[in-house]
């Protein structure tokens, strides 16, 4: 993998006034690693002396023994490829300070003192770092701040200007109830808002339980996504994944890019990867999808409102093909009606069967709107279409992209010329997934007066329906709704079979949804180089496709993603609700820009075996 660093968070039992048999848990919890060496590992302020040391920690003696047993953990991993931070107190100028100090291949690099001290003096003259002093680890930039993680958004301004991508947080706080949680909730914050990791490790086994009580943790995040992290029970423990220097970079909020301090090597190349990768990174890390979609379909709802009600309309079109988007589009635009007080009545459904429309689809497509009390015209196109084929001499017995598109467009056509006649806005079905293959028709289902699921992916789609029909938001629609997620996704412009069912299915024709909604957010939101991505896939989709097929379906995308971009090039006005999305505003590219130099780049994958069995150890509870 390109630009993965591995870190380590880890916690020793420690021994009150013994800085010898910290030292042995310390290196006991460094083999723990094993076969798996992390790039980068954090130990807790004060591991080689905790807090409940207690008035010993302002001793000389007790601060030689931990420069001596510090000198003796240089020369224990002086052979390992791994950084290593670990705090201790330590005399400086005649007095005793907290401070963390970071080693690499046998060298003290420098030590950074505790931010819970009184800063009487200057550090430098004290022979110490400042805490905004910058370390890099192959290409990850990262500091070392020791404080209490709550007090962590005080210090985060020292880093101005370092181009930090990873705060290395040891600690070693007291423990009270509900602390973890809270400590947690601020290292994710703080991680989401500066687009950075932060790695906790808080001591916290073997301590006294009076007058403190100490309970350890970890906690790894990267850009607002818990990576890993576990609470202490009894013995010394270790928690590990992988930082994507990408996905940081991509987001930092931490301007500059300080010169480093000291550079490190990473350890190498690894087999796996130790981070949850979820087949749909939309919904990682969100604890309640069914919230998330709930949410997602007010703002369409908002936003169409507040769209009518500028324009003085007072009415709206949508075209009802029985399928999922189209769908949700009725859905949105009749609740749109209704927080404007218009009559359900000034929704003008229109279905308009064509060569390729099924029975099934056009009874869901009346049903749905009896259901929401719109006005319904079914305006059949076949004569018409087949009168175009006549005028500008097209055989309709070849059934190729002439054949299709002339439907999509009559039916555009009859859209907008009633919304003209009708005062009225016409709402696009179109949603993300299709707008990234360029799966529409440029002069047809591309356009619209206003979109409304154009930042909503397929399988969201799917998931904001599914919610609706459990909910009470239109009972009368339940049994319907569950009869449109169950029809196959289709444009429905060829023929159906003899039997009356859908013969084009759309993933039979660009393969599943999933993997190309999968293959934009990484593209789009973090910008990875397809080869990347390729590898992500291998490891979110193990066992489900095969690594050959994920590369044909990746090559696939990117050809499309880039062969499409003129029609997103003029797409109609839309709110920019998700995350990731398309609009202009947010995403630009040249519509005629070759993919051929991207496409090259995912030959890299070629040089390696593709990834076996992938370490992912939160997989199970990602899919989504």
């Amino acid at each position: 993998m390109v630009s993965i660093l591995r870190v380590a968070a880890a916690v020793n039992k420690a021994t009150a006034g013994d800085p010898n048999a910290c030292l042995r848990e310390i290196q006991h919890t460094i083999a723990l690693l094993g076969d798996s060496p992390a790039d980068l590992v954090i130990f807790p302020q004060l591991a080689l002396a905790p807090p409940d040391s207690g008035s010993l920690l302002s001793s000389s003696w007790l601060a030689e023994g931990c420069r001596s047993a510090l000198g003796e953990l240089c020369l224990a991993t002086s052979s390992l490829d791994c950084a290593v931070v670990v705090g201790l107190p330590m005399g400086v100028n005649g007095r005793v300070r907290s401070v963390c100090a970071v080693l690499h291949r046998g060298q003290a690099l420098g030590m950074v003192p505790a931010l819970d001290q009184p800063e009487d003096s200057s550090w430098e003259e004290e022979g110490l770092l400042p805490p905004e002093t910058v370390f890099a680890c192959g290409d990850l930039r990262f500091c070392v701040l020791p404080c209490d993680p709550l007090q962590l958004p005080r210090f985060m301004d020292r880093l101005e200007g370092s181009g930090c991508g990873l705060v290395a947080v040891p600690c070693y706080p007291h423990a009270f109830a509900g602390g973890i949680r809270r400590a947690e909730e601020v290292v994710a914050t703080v991680s989401q808002v500066y687009g950075c990791a932060v790695a906790v490790a808080a001591g916290g086994v073997g301590n006294s339980s009076s007058p403190y009580l100490y309970q350890g943790f970890t906690a790894v995040y990267e850009c607002g996504q818990k990576l890993c992290g576990d609470v202490a029970g009894r013995e010394s423990f270790v928690s590990v994944c992988d930082l994507d220097c990408d996905i940081i970079y991509s987001q930092l909020a931490i301007t500059g890019a300080k010169a480093p301090f000291a550079r490190m090597d990473p350890a190498g190349s690894r087999e796996g990867m130790l981070r949850p990768v979820s087949p749909n990174p939309y919904l990682a890390g969100i604890a309640d999808p069914d919230g998330y979609y709930d949410e997602f379909f007010s703002l369409q709802i908002r936003s169409l409102a507040d769209r009518l009600e500028r324009t003085g309309l007072r009415k709206l079109v949508v075209g009802i093909s029985g399928g999922l988007d189209s769908t949700l589009a009725a859905l949105v635009a009749a609740r749109a009606l209704e927080t404007l007080g218009l009559p359900a009545e000034n929704l003008l459904g229109i279905t308009m069967p064509g060569f390729g429309t099924s029975e099934r689809t056009l009874w869901n497509a009346l049903t749905l709107l009896e259901g929401l009390g719109a006005q319904c015209r079914e305006i059949p196109i076949a004569k018409a279409v087949s009168q175009h084929f006549a005028d500008i001499g097209h055989d309709p017995s070849v059934r190729d992209v002439t054949y299709e598109n002339a439907q999509a467009r009559e039916r555009t056509q009859i859209l907008l010329d009633l919304a003209n006649s009708e005062g009225a806005l016409v709402v696009g079905t179109g949603d993300l997934s299709e707008a990234a293959l360029g799966w529409c028709t440029f002069g047809g289902d591309q356009i619209a007066s206003y979109n409304v699921n154009i930042t909503a992916t397929k399988t969201m789609v799917r998931g904001i329906v599914e919610v609706i029909a459990r909910s009470q938001y239109f009972p009368r629609l339940t049994d319907i709704l569950y009869d449109i997620l169950g029809t196959p996704v289709s444009p429905e412009l060829l023929p159906p079979d003899s039997q009356g069912a859908i013969s084009q299915q759309t993933e039979d024709i660009l393969g599943p949804y999933p993997l190309h909604e999968f293959f934009l957010y990484y593209f789009v939101r973090y910008g990875m180089r397809p080869s990347k991505i390729w590898s992500y896939a291998c490891v979110a989709f193990s066992g489900q496709y095969t690594p050959p097929y994920l590369e044909d379906c990746l090559r696939l995308f990117i050809r499309r993603f880039f062969a499409g971009q003129f029609k997103r090039s003029c797409a109609p006005d839309a709110a920019v609700i998700g995350e990731v999305n398309l609009c202009g505003v947010s995403y630009r590219i040249p519509s005629d820009m070759d993919a051929t130099a991207l496409l090259k780049e995912l030959d890299r994958i070629h040089l390696d075996p593709p990834p076996s069995q992938p370490i992912n150890p939160e997989k199970e509870d990602n899919c989504q």
